[in-house]
């Protein structure tokens, strides 16, 4: 049988004295906890017993109505407080307030301390407590010895009485495969909530809409999650319960992004062979059928700057967001197969950071046609680090037309750079690299030497070479535009694709 306020009063040494709200006697007490917050139930899920130091309590009718409503309204079953002599006396319109809302108000003296209360709460509703505790691991630690298609959430809502949805703390969508959507409503009150707290979550976040009253914890996670339990069939989840039910949902996740890493490698290998040409359009469609891709809307995306760590986190999110995609890391670039929508560019652009540049293919249309997409990507990407947005799209790059087609993109490379790629290929020099890092240093000396870890003055001497070996000087605007143009040439032809 539950532990009632009634309960506390009928327990002589504790020496509690009712001064309002007796309707609600019978209320059941989860928990007793002290706290002087200005907030309290940010750190309580509902079903407590809120002790507060006699000290704190406010002397105005309209603070201490406010305090009561708040309080009442947040779930706990009751109130204590805690008389010393600078305890303010209840005023009777807080009293009032107490009857009418059915919320016991209690006081106790300074002599009894809170922790015999509290000693009492817990000794009462221990063995639940653990008996549900133990359930939630016991399904657990079945789901990690034999992972299948099993809702383990379902076991654990008849356990805890309550709807339990795990979602992403951003956009409210399910992060765990076996949760169920939260009602739209309630989704859009609590991702509303977490902005407006710029995703800084407190031990519990109250939510209602409607009459629909949820409480929300945050998941240990790679990405922000939060575990949201709703629609309650009986008293509410108290604190310890949704520590333990997080902690326990986290594993969940761990295994869901097991899975996931395992499908990326896998997903890695067959991004490879489409980018190399070593897939036909038959087995190709197959392939990306299989994941959701339809090579009419897909495009290859290249990202520069992006770290291993932001690649494991790209996957994860694009996955929780349900973009079909696949990812490839070639030397310093990232490649991903997926539909490029503003939707998925902006996943795209959260996930990898502000210092990521992104180049955008034109559409993939057929499974044969990879690697030229591949070429594509990686050009536009390097054409990227002049714009504002750090985004280009081989599409868009008007200007750039005479390198839209590999012979004529030859041509141009051959007329400004052919006498210094041959100079490089006799002497074993770096004469076109250095050329490229300094114009992508805006011809700074110190940062290009930098780039290429060596002294300034070698710069200084191979820029004074490219000029001698080409007859172009590097000062005059029309050389720049030329070497420029070439290099991009260059990288058509010969990045990897």
């Amino acid at each position: 049988m539950a532990y009632r306020v009634r309960d506390l009063l009928d327990t002589p040494h504790l020496r509690l004295t009712l001064k309002g709200g007796g309707g609600g006697l019978d209320t059941p007490v989860t928990w007793a906890q002290t706290s002087d917050l200005e907030e309290p139930w940010s750190y309580l899920a509902g079903g407590e017993l809120l002790m507060k130091n006699g000290q704190t309590l406010p002397e105005s009718p309209r603070g201490q109505t406010a305090l009561i409503r708040a309080v009442a309204e947040n779930g706990m079953c009751g109130m204590v407080i805690g008389l010393d002599a600078a305890t303010p006396a209840l005023t009777p319109a807080a009293l009032d307030l107490a009857d009418s809302l059915g919320f016991p108000i209690m006081v106790v003296p300074y002599s009894v301390g809170f922790a015999s209360i509290g000693r009492a709460v817990a000794d009462a509703a221990g063995s639940g407590r653990v008996a549900v505790t133990e359930r939630v691991y016991n399904v657990i630690r079945q789901s990690v010895n034999n992972p299948g298609p099993a809702n383990v959430l379902a076991q654990l809502e008849r356990d805890l009485s309550c709807r339990i949805a795990v979602l992403d703390a951003s956009t409210g969508t399910v992060a765990l495969e076996a949760s169920e959507p939260a009602p739209e409503d309630l989704r859009r009150v609590i991702t509303t909530e977490i902005s407006g707290r710029r995703g800084a979550i407190p031990g519990v976040l109250h939510v209602s809409a409607g009459t629909e009253r949820a409480l929300v914890v945050e998941v240990p996670d790679e990405e922000p999650t939060v575990l949201a339990t709703y629609a309650f069939r009986g008293p509410t989840t108290d604190l310890v319960h949704l520590q333990h039910l997080a902690s326990a949902v986290a594993v969940l996740l761990a295994q869901q992004n097991a899975r996931r890493e395992h499908e990326r490698r896998i997903g890695a290998e067959v991004m490879g062979q489409l980018c190399d040409g070593r897939m036909s359009d038959r087995e190709g469609d197959r392939e990306l059928g299989e994941r959701g891709l339809d090579p009419a809307t897909c495009c290859v995306v290249a990202a520069d700057g992006v770290s291993a760590a932001s690649e494991r986190q790209l996957h994860l999110g694009l996955g929780r967001r349900s973009v079909p995609h696949l990812l490839l890391r070639r030397a310093t670039l990232l490649y991903a197969l997926m539909p490029v929508t503003e939707w998925a560019l902006d996943v795209l652009a959260q996930r990898l950071g502000g210092q990521a540049t992104l180049g955008i293919s034109e559409p993939l249309s057929r499974v044969s046609r990879a690697p030229t997409a591949v070429r594509e990507a990686t050009w536009a990407v390097r054409a990227a680090v002049t714009t504002s947005s750090r985004t280009a799209r081989f599409a868009d790059a008007t200007m750039f037309s005479v390198l839209r087609e590999p012979e004529e993109a030859r041509v141009v490379v051959d007329r400004v750079l052919g006498r210094l790629i041959d100079y490089d290929a006799t002497h074993s020099s770096d004469m076109v690299a250095t050329l490229d890092t300094y114009l992508r240093c805006e011809r700074s000396w110190l940062q290009t030497a930098k780039e290429l870890g060596l002294h300034r003055q070698t710069v200084v001497y191979r820029m004074q070479r490219v000029e001698e070996i080409t007859g172009r000087r590097i000062a005059d605007t029309g050389t720049l535009a030329e070497f420029w143009l070439a290099l991009r040439a260059r990288d058509l032809l010969t990045l990897p694709g």
